[in-house]
């Protein structure tokens, strides 16, 4: 027997279909909630296989159905299905001993998810300010000669690039994109990205490090579905950490790991300095969130250090196992103008030697992404 929960809010199939699955041979009435919090109350029960759910039920988003999925109970609509929400099969009434299908139930479960094709571009590092801000915002301005690009602050312990650019952030465009896609609206994450050049645009982080739990797992790989969709390129300013939840709660890094995940290209940031290369080989040797090898990159780099750019890429090769793929030389100059006006580094000190490892690298992931890109245009 499938033990069935029915979430209707007082639709009128209700009645119904309640005397459908009494009669059922198959099915079994598990629960009769009244709203989403009433059906996520099951979750970790063990009451429930599949919920039926009016499209509608107060309290269903996004994020409800991710969380009831990921507690093994799949979401099916009443004759409709909602792809925006995650809600993507459907049963008709006078037919549910479908919900008895094991295929139908496994597909609900775990669907397969059609994504877009613009490359994902996240950059990450361990704690300790290596300058995961500074090559984010640098690597999207470069990386915007090229195509259409927007950077994405998704630090959950507080955002940094709106200060970096000059840009008031009140109100966080991260959260305002992430609750039009946990309500089954992407269109509306369009309006909270602003322009700040041509063909680079910004989606700000949050302004508190208390807000990080507005940003949901599944509405953030929502509104990065969306960007992707709408942009050639993604660049993702992410978190130190990569941490999951310790008890049933949701997890501070959820953030980063999403976004992590979502990356087809993983930028790892360290500081040229004992404490900041013992910081990134750690995350090298314990993180690898990553599903293709990371692209290293060693900041801040300077001659007082007393090793030389071979001596760290041999260090970091031989614990790690990957190659440094740049290192970017010290100029702090540079970046306290850059910081103290509010504008990328690149306008602030033009011939930077920092400004200019940047670029070559900019190129490099050019190459890597670019005929990507190029295809994907063509058919847009």
């Amino acid at each position: 027997m499938i033990a069935v929960a029915v979430a209707a809010g007082g639709a009128s199939w209700e009645a119904g279909v309640l005397e459908e699955i009494e009669r059922s041979a198959a099915l079994t009435l598990a629960r009769r909630c009244v709203d989403a919090a009433d059906l996520l109350a099951l979750r970790d029960t063990g009451r429930a296989q599949v919920a039926v759910v009016d499209p509608q039920l107060g309290g269903l988003d996004m994020d409800a159905v991710s969380r009831l999925r990921e507690g093994g109970i799949a979401v099916v609509g009443l004759g409709e299905v909602v792809p925006e929400l995650g809600i993507v099969s459907a049963v008709q009434p006078g037919a549910l001993d479908e919900l008895a299908r094991e295929d139908l139930r496994r597909s609900v479960r775990a669907p397969v998810k059609e994504r877009p094709t613009s490359p994902v571009i996240a950059v990450w590092g361990p704690t300790g300010a290596p300058g995961r801000t500074s090559v984010a915002v640098e690597l999207a301005a470069s990386l915007s000669r090229h195509a259409s690009t927007v950077v994405v602050d998704v630090d959950p312990h507080g955002g940094a690039v709106a200060q970096a650019l000059g840009l008031l952030d009140e109100v966080s465009g991260l959260v305002a994109a992430c609750r039009s896609a946990n309500a089954g609206r992407p269109d509306e994450v369009d309006a909270a990205v602003t322009a700040v050049a041509p063909q680079l645009e910004v989606l700000t982080g949050l302004p508190r490090a208390d807000m990080w739990t507005q940003v949901r797992p599944a509405a953030l790989h929502a509104v990065l579905d969306r960007l992707a969709a709408t942009h050639d390129l993604v660049v993702l300013d992410t978190g130190f950490g990569n941490e999951g939840a310790v008890g049933p709660g949701p997890a501070r890094d959820q953030a980063t790991i999403a976004a992590l995940d979502r990356a087809d290209v993983t930028v790892v940031v360290g500081r040229a300095e004992p404490l900041g290369l013992a910081r990134l080989l750690r995350c090298l040797d314990d993180g690898s969130p990553w599903s293709a090898p990371p692209w290293v990159v060693v900041n801040h780099v300077r001659s007082s250090l007393g090793w030389s750019d071979g001596e760290i890429a041999a260090m970091v090769r031989e614990v790690s196992g990957h190659p440094v793929r740049a290192f970017l030389p010290e100029d702090a100059h540079a970046h306290d103008t850059a910081a103290l006006h509010g504008i990328p580094v690149r306008e602030a000190a033009p011939t930077s030697p920092w400004v200019a490892r940047i670029d070559r690298l900019a190129r490099e992931l050019w190459n890597d992404v670019g005929d990507r890109v190029a295809s994907i245009s063509t058919r847009k």
